[in-house]
């Protein structure tokens, strides 16, 4: 008896995970019929489920659609950053032995992008940030690639939350011109800017990608805007430590991953037996 109550539990877990990653690799909302028909669940099954979802405050009924929320969005970028943090900070380190140069590392938290890891340059001047430096989303090269991997659909959503007071001389001015930026953002696979987020300051950004793809931080080098033109110069160099690191994120979850498989798996013989 108890092993079949465990299993029927394990059952409903892997229920629930299905539907909220369904919902958060949408990158929108959807009706719960056609989660169903996506899951291959019955409907009266996902009801339950995003009522308790909903209940947890992780997933919200838009209209007669449902999606994740905001609360979904910081626990993931809390859970990722602390690992990434470590895993990219020797990537960080090389970046800046080639460049001189500070580089960085953020994270989006809602409408928000926030360092979580640095390493100063070594430049008599230079500009250095923080860990915990935060600013919108929209704004600046660390904005652009983040915003570059999302739906459209939420990129509207997001500028319709933001009020893009100047942050500096060249701050975005709406989502026209943003999204002008993201497009130069998606064809070349890294961005740029200059006296957007701070005055006086240039940066160049690229993603670091998980296993499928999707951008889960962003590596930046920044430095005073007179240094523009030389921190454009290292962008292969900024290229090759987002790359290197990416891979290095890959494999430890992927190893991850394969640990937890065989975990379940033993545990479930075990049950069996």
């Amino acid at each position: 008896i108890c092993g079949r109550m465990l299993l029927s539990g394990m059952q409903s877990v892997n229920r629930a995970l299905d539907v909220l990653f369904l919902l958060a690799e949408s990158g929108g909302t959807k009706p719960a019929s056609l989660v169903a028909r996506e899951l291959d669940l019955p409907r009266p099954t996902v009801y339950r489920i995003l009522d308790t979802l909903g209940k947890k405050g992780v997933v919200a009924k838009v209209g007669d659609e449902f999606g994740v929320t905001e609360k979904l969005g910081r626990i993931a970028a809390g859970a990722v950053g602390v690992g990434l943090a470590d895993t990219a900070h020797r990537h960080l380190q090389t970046l800046v032995g080639i460049t001189q140069e500070t580089s960085g590392l953020h994270v989006r938290y809602g409408d928000v992008r926030r360092c979580i890891a640095e390493v100063e340059g070594h430049h008599g001047v230079r500009w250095a940030r923080g860990v915990g430096f935060t600013a919108p989303v929209w704004s600046g090269a660390v904005g652009h690639v983040i915003l570059a991997d999302l739906p459209d659909e939420e990129i509207a959503q997001i500028a319709e939350r933001a009020d893009f007071t100047p942050l500096a001389s060249r701050t975005v001015s709406g989502l026209d011109e943003l999204r002008e930026r993201i497009d130069a953002t998606r064809r070349r696979g890294w961005s740029l800017s200059s006296g957007e987020t701070v005055e006086g300051a240039a940066a160049v950004a690229a993603p670091l990608k998980n296993i499928g793809g999707r951008t889960i931080a962003v590596m930046s080098l920044y430095a005073p805007a007179d240094r523009f033109a030389v921190i454009q110069s290292h962008i292969p160099a900024l290229l090759d430590a987002a790359t290197a690191a990416s891979e290095e994120w890959v494999g430890l979850t992927a190893t991850a991953d394969t640990g937890d498989q065989q975990g379940m798996t033993h545990a479930m013989t075990r049950e069996k037996t």
